[in-house]
């Protein structure tokens, strides 16, 4: 079989090595290279090319880390068994299928389905096989860094620190490399001390609001928020001040602090409006919460993937003081890395030890160290910075198609990947219809529509805005979605 040639423009404003990921994806995903077929060697392919070598194995390696190519050992380097492209195959039912039923299976339920989906649109005859769903399709598991370090731990070293007990706040390596990690990120010294390990954002919340809620202070929530959040600090007794969002996230506007205890936001990303907090009112809410004697609780969902300029913490603006900082792992790494982390202030932080011994006695011992290893490593940043490359790539990928398939449209959030939300314009029915007719065309678009505050206070996005990811979907099925959602 003749080679495949990427066709090189050296005078295009995207490098080589951006140009020859793309043109293998489109190769790939339109079968002119077939699954299990051998690529060149990186030195023949650098001849061949006339580039570098280091441009053909970093284009490789971001291949590789999507999903397209696999390096199977003493062997070379081949198409992927079951690249991206070759999902929509696995997702049409076949012949041998009752009506309806469909070999490729749908979003697992959770307690976040069970916030923001209502699954009664899954019983439609059509299958759901184009997911807009807020996961990634490339975790951290498929990374090579992951692979080695696991393989390393497991082979080579024996698996020596998993004979033994952890300790309750998380493994001590893992909370040295994240304080260094979170210093050299927020631009303040953090103590590997003030550091927790939990087991995702539920349990960090589970930890504050039985160690540091009170019933004769209220709980204030960003509304709408996860209906998660909401249900456990109810359970807990606390009492719920709910703050609409508008396009600019928590309306401070209709904030009162008085009597509010704690205050929960996520001003990086909104879940589930994916709004982004301005820095004026960031430094609005911690002077408001500061005057109030309330302790903010700060969420980090979808930071790690920044894409535009990064708006200072409110860890960092506030110097560590009267915030805890809340970040997780899973959202842009991959469901399966659920593992996330507190920085807690001094004056919290024994209750919020205390609470954390009663609920666990520490998590299991291969992921820290796994993950510990890779920050010290400095590969945890490289795989962000690819993860980053592939989704500003998707992010435009959905631009375009937007633009060329349903017109302008207003964008609300879109500086976190793989998250965006946007208007629907006024010539489409109401979003809840909106998104059932796409459930119907076999497209999944995640939440309960309209996201409307349950408070019915609305603003300029009530009931029109948009909310889903890309992270999931496959390149080559970006302008099919558009394509679809533009003839409902």
């Amino acid at each position: 079989m003749t080679p495949f040639l990427p066709s090189l423009d050296r005078g295009a404003d995207d490098n080589l090595q951006e140009q020859i990921v793309r043109q293998f994806i489109a190769a790939i995903v339109a079968g002119a290279l077939r699954p299990g077929q051998r690529l060149l060697s990186v030195r023949e392919s650098a001849a061949r090319w006339r580039v570098s070598r280091n441009t053909v194995v970093l284009a490789y390696e971001r291949l590789g880390a999507e999903g397209y190519i696999e390096p199977r050992s003493s062997s070379g380097t081949f198409v992927h068994r079951m690249p991206p492209g070759a999902r929509r195959a696995i997702a049409t039912p076949s012949a041998g299928l009752e009506a309806g039923e469909s070999l490729r299976p749908r979003p697992a339920d959770s307690l976040f389905d069970q916030a923001f989906v209502d699954d009664r649109r899954h019983g439609s005859s059509q299958s759901v096989a184009l997911s807009l769903g807020f996961g990634s399709n490339v975790p951290l598991y498929r990374a090579r860094e992951w692979r080695r370090v696991v393989q390393r731990l497991l082979v080579h070293d024996g698996w020596k620190g998993g004979g033994q007990f952890q300790p309750n706040a998380g493994l001590p390596f893992l909370r040295d490399m994240l304080a260094r990690w979170l210093t050299a990120r927020h631009g303040l010294p953090v103590d590997a001390r003030q550091v927790i390990v939990v087991a995702g954002l539920q349990q960090a919340h589970s930890i504050i609001a039985r160690a540091l809620s009170r019933h004769d202070r209220a709980v204030m929530l960003e509304d709408p928020c996860y209906v998660g959040k909401r249900r456990l600090y109810e359970a807990c007794g606390a009492g719920i001040r709910p703050v609409p969002v508008d396009e600019h996230g928590i309306s401070l506007h209709d904030a009162a602090f008085e009597g509010v205890g704690l205050a929960v936001v996520n001003p990086g990303c909104h879940v589930p409006l994916g709004v982004t907090l301005p820095l004026a009112r960031r430094r609005q809410l911690l002077a408001a919460a500061r005057a109030a004697g309330a302790l903010l609780v700060e969420e980090s969902m979808y930071d790690l993937l920044s894409l535009d300029d990064d708006l200072p913490s409110l860890l960092a603006l506030a110097g560590g003081q009267g915030v805890i900082h809340a970040g997780l792992f899973a959202p842009t790494l991959g469901g399966g890395v659920m593992l996330g982390y507190l920085v807690v202030p001094w004056a919290e932080l024994q209750a919020v030890l205390e609470t954390k011994l009663l609920m666990d006695n520490g998590l299991p011992w291969l992921e820290q160290e796994a993950l510990a290893r890779l920050i010290d490593t400095g590969e945890l940043d490289q795989i962000l910075r690819r993860t980053r490359t592939v989704m500003m790539r998707r992010r435009q990928a959905v631009l375009d198609a937007q633009r060329r398939h349903l017109g302008e449209v207003t964008h609300v959030g879109i500086g976190k990947a793989p998250r965006m939300s946007w208007l629907l314009p006024s010539r489409w029915p109401d979003t809840a219809t909106f998104v059932a007719r796409g459930a119907q065309a076999g497209i999944y678009v995640p939440g309960r529509y309209p996201l409307v505050p349950e408070s019915g206070r609305k603003s300029l996005i009530s009931g029109r805005i948009i909310s889903h990811g890309y992270g999931e979907v496959d390149d080559g099925e970006i302008d099919r979605v558009f394509a679809l959602l533009a003839g409902l």
